[in-house]
């Protein structure tokens, strides 16, 4: 005959077990819920290049002041039009060309403002990227967002977005500080004066 303590422990590990697939079947309809809740929404980009190489990259702003960075088609290395080609920072170029191709867009505007309402009806700055397979896009760029965080911009399909202040800020600060290597001032190596020889028994002259 099964004592009445045994029962008591056959009931309390009975619970236990009850009570951890029960547990463990919460987990798993809590992490579903949580997951159709939560997407993941992928992130999207203002260009899409895909695996196409960028070749040509020109800033300007509205005065007329602009630079062209391209890549040499002998080297494949980028250059600046009208700088000679050793005196180019390409590893700055090659982070700015790299910065441009990931950059994401914040939000994109879906009621009707005006152009001039965020700069674009004359775009303080234009950005013309030209690939390896010939194509262009055009981007202009407006003023910044009232919290600074981003610039609108203007995209050459018409579509008014933001995109952020930080990518943008070093991409127009070339037109002022064009990515050239610091070119070394040579040491001035200082000379010893030498005092003329004179003939034996003629002195130096006094002045």
């Amino acid at each position: 005959m099964v004592r009445r303590s045994t029962w008591i422990v056959l009931g309390i590990f009975a619970l236990l077990v009850g009570f951890t697939l029960l547990y463990q079947r919460y987990q798993v309809n809590k992490t579903d819920i949580t997951a159709t809740a939560t997407p993941t929404i992928p992130p999207e980009y203002l260009y899409s290049l895909g695996d196409t190489q960028l070749n040509d990259i020109k800033i300007a702003d509205n005065t007329g002041k602009s630079i062209d960075l391209y890549r040499d088609p002998v080297s494949a290395s980028w250059a600046i039009a009208g700088v000679p080609a050793d005196q180019a920072d390409t590893a700055q170029i090659d982070s700015v060309s790299t910065q441009l191709v990931s950059l994401q867009i914040e939000d994109t505007l879906t009621h009707t403002i005006s152009l001039a309402a965020i700069g674009l009806e004359t775009p303080a700055y234009t950005i013309t990227l030209t690939t390896s397979a010939g194509s262009t896009m055009v981007t202009y760029v407006g003023i910044q967002t009232a919290i600074g965080s981003g610039y609108y911009v203007r995209n050459d399909s018409g579509k008014l977005l933001i995109v952020g202040k930080t990518a943008i800020d070093d991409i127009i600060n070339l037109l002022q500080n064009p990515p050239l290597l610091l070119t070394a001032t040579p040491e001035v190596t200082p000379t010893e004066t030498i005092a003329p020889i004179l003939p034996v028994g003629q002195e130096t002259p006094t002045p």
